[in-house]
């Protein structure tokens, strides 16, 4: 195991190397067609960026760390190091991801955390880093069954980094990359992630995964990208302060809270998908696009 617990300490350091490199290229490039998203939009998204990555490195070294070494020790299987584990880890951390994502968009409460990352109305590489301060007690947490099935946790690291880079990938701004021909419908390419991004109904709640379409296409939830999206929450934030984008979904789900009569009201306004509603309109997503109307954010 000596050799994947070195290739940790040289793929989790690259993953931000990279993609510190990747957003600084993609703003000169910008540039340079004249093109810059707003100085306002990048420092929020980096702002965000510093908190999710800084508070998930800590997570990940107090409680996930142990907590994936706790679960391989008690792993079902054993099987030998071979390109055949990698592999299977790779899917199966995909797997997670795609399932993981699409809670964050179907539970309420977890929507407050993932909503962040949907509030940028441009898609660039730093929207790929635009998170909730509060992302570490989410998603890592769809990751801690893997080692179960014999995933040393320092593999599933190396696969996670190199995930997570193409997942930067995927956010690079459609100026620069349109479709990628023989590759849509297989991997999760720039295109089909800007159509995750979009506020149309058509685009709402699909193409969850992060590196391959095979989970969308399996699960109903894969579309095409037939016209530009636009980018951001279907009722856009009043300013891009970063303040604003952490804090907005939670203040509306408060104000919710408030106003629910009862016990089983605020539960569903926790756990149901974004848009139920105790006194008015059904806006989730689901029933709106079975009515053919606009959802509410």
């Amino acid at each position: 195991m000596g050799e994947i617990e070195q290739a940790v300490r040289i793929a989790v350091p690259a993953t931000y190397v990279v993609a510190t490199a990747l957003i600084a290229l993609e703003l000169l490039v910008l540039w340079a067609f004249g093109a810059l998203p707003k100085t306002r939009t990048v420092a929020s998204s980096l702002g965000s960026g510093a908190l999710t990555f800084g508070f998930m490195g800590l997570a990940q070294a107090l409680v996930h760390a142990h907590l994936l070494d706790a679960v391989y020790a008690h792993r079902l299987l054993d099987p030998p190091l071979s390109g055949w584990l990698w592999l299977g880890a790779f899917v199966l951390y995909d797997f997670s991801f795609w399932l993981g994502h699409l809670a964050g968009h179907r539970v309420r409460l977890l929507w407050c955390l993932h909503a962040v990352h949907h509030t940028t109305p441009e898609m660039t590489f730093t929207a790929a880093i635009r998170g909730s301060a509060l992302d570490f007690v989410y998603l890592p947490w769809f990751f801690l069954w893997i080692p179960l099935f014999g995933v040393p946790p320092a593999m599933l690291l190396v696969v996670e980094s190199v995930s997570r880079t193409w997942g930067v990938l995927s956010h690079v701004s459609p100026r620069l990359v349109g479709k990628l021909g023989p590759l849509e419908g297989l991997l999760v390419t720039p295109s089909a992630h800007r159509v995750h991004h979009g506020t149309e109904l058509p685009y709402l709640d699909r193409n969850y995964g992060e590196v391959l379409a095979l989970w969308d296409r399996l699960f109903g939830t894969y579309a095409v990208e037939t016209s530009p999206p636009r980018f951001g929450l279907v009722s856009p934030l009043p300013d891009e302060r970063l303040s604003t984008i952490q804090l907005s979904p939670w203040r509306a789900l408060a104000h919710d809270l408030r106003r629910a009569p009862d016990w089983r009201a605020r539960l569903r306004y926790l756990f149901d998908a974004p848009g139920w509603s105790h006194d008015g309109a059904d806006q989730r997503v689901a029933t709106q696009r079975l009515s053919g109307a606009r959802p509410r954010a």
